[in-house]
């Protein structure tokens, strides 16, 4: 006699709920969109009774029967990034407050062979098929025009970059050119003058980046010192630009990365060429993650104020969701400077020929 296999469990459902809770359907309904109507000591009965059933929400049912799906899309341009958790975490509390889902995943397909990262559109309108009720853009994400093409008139808030060609979009990021100027700032104030730039590259906050790095350099004179050295916003990215400078480069006493995985990238080069920080080259960041927190890295890096950003960029999107045909709106966040160990000391007087050279103390023509 042939042995009969057994189907998989069946899924509990709403009905289920309701019978374990001795409340009606509806009300499980309302419990489970958040619905604040409801009395307290029943939401825990209902909360209880799918705990114990293990009920999840199917969101795709639930998006397509409801006018909103109390659910909000979060595209990040690289979960690698620690500032991008750091934004996250912060959107995702706010969210949770207005009992809002959030639905998380990566904006961007993994590296083609050029080693250029593209948009993936299929994430995209996954989202839209789920009938989202806005999406949070975290990150300068590529293909921005595609993008724009692709969400349509779905309610957009990008944080950490321009809303660029997204009409009625709003942004809330830092103010890249003050956090720029606070670097180079605190970095003359110790005595540098050759201080480079490593970024430029991996889009739009990185060029903005770059641009605050020339325009402080040129405010103190120092137009004819600046570099930037080709340098994307990874960990990989920050050790070559920094060993390109290191071994036979443009002399160099600071270096200015554009984020906080450049920076630490640039001081293992600089370990491995055997130059010692600060004594023998300062380093600082941008974004103060809890990388330059950490004892063996003390990371001097500009603090963008992500929890607040964040926070900000989930209640500009609460509002567009309520009123999405308003005009699109830019906030800038003033970031303040965080100093640590990297940057602490004086600029170095010997080099140990490892293409560093001490400052000129002679003032330049362009600097009379």
């Amino acid at each position: 006699m042939a042995e009969q296999l057994a189907g998989p469990p069946r899924r509990p459902t709403i009905r289920d709920v309701a019978e374990r809770a001795g409340v009606s359907k509806s009300l499980v309904s309302l419990v489970m969109r958040g619905e604040p109507l409801v009395r307290e000591d029943k939401r825990r009965r209902v909360q209880q009774a799918a705990a114990e059933l293990g009920y999840r929400t199917n969101w795709a049912a639930r998006s397509l029967s409801a006018v909103r799906s109390g659910t909000v899309g979060v595209l990040a341009a690289d979960l690698r990034n620690p500032w991008s958790m750091d934004i996250v975490e912060a959107v995702g509390q706010v969210l949770e407050e207005a009992r809002l889902s959030t639905l998380l995943t990566s904006a961007v397909l993994p590296s083609s062979a050029a080693g250029q990262p593209r948009l993936d559109v299929g994430v995209v309108g996954a989202l839209r098929d789920l009938r989202v009720d806005g999406l949070l853009v975290v990150g300068s994400v590529p293909d921005r025009a595609r993008l724009a093409e692709v969400v349509g008139d779905l309610p957009v808030v990008v944080v950490g970059a321009r809303a660029e060609r997204l009409e009625r979009a709003d942004a809330v990021r830092s103010d890249d050119d003050a956090g720029m100027e606070l670097v180079v700032d605190h970095l003359v104030a110790r005595g540098h003058r050759r201080i480079a730039h490593l970024g430029g590259a991996g889009g739009a906050v990185a060029t903005e980046r770059a641009a605050g790095y020339r325009s402080a350099m040129t405010r103190h004179g120092l137009a004819g010192e600046i570099l930037v050295q080709a340098c994307d916003f990874s960990e990989d990215g920050g050790y070559a630009a920094a060993a390109a400078l290191l071994d036979g480069g443009r002399p160099v006493t600071a270096l200015a990365a554009v984020n906080d995985l450049a920076a630490v990238g640039a001081m293992s080069a600089a370990a491995d060429a055997g130059v010692d920080l600060p004594d023998g080259l300062a380093v600082t960041g941008y974004d103060d993650t809890f990388l330059a927190e950490l004892r063996q890295i003390s990371l001097t890096s500009v603090n963008p104020d992500s929890a607040g950003m964040g926070e900000l960029a989930a209640r500009c999107l609460l509002e567009r969701v309520a009123s999405p045909d308003r005009p699109g709106v830019e906030r800038l966040v003033a970031p303040r400077l965080v100093v640590r160990a990297s940057s602490a000391q004086p600029p170095p007087r010997s080099t140990g020929g490892l293409g560093l050279s001490p400052p000129d103390p002679r003032p330049r023509e362009a600097d009379r």
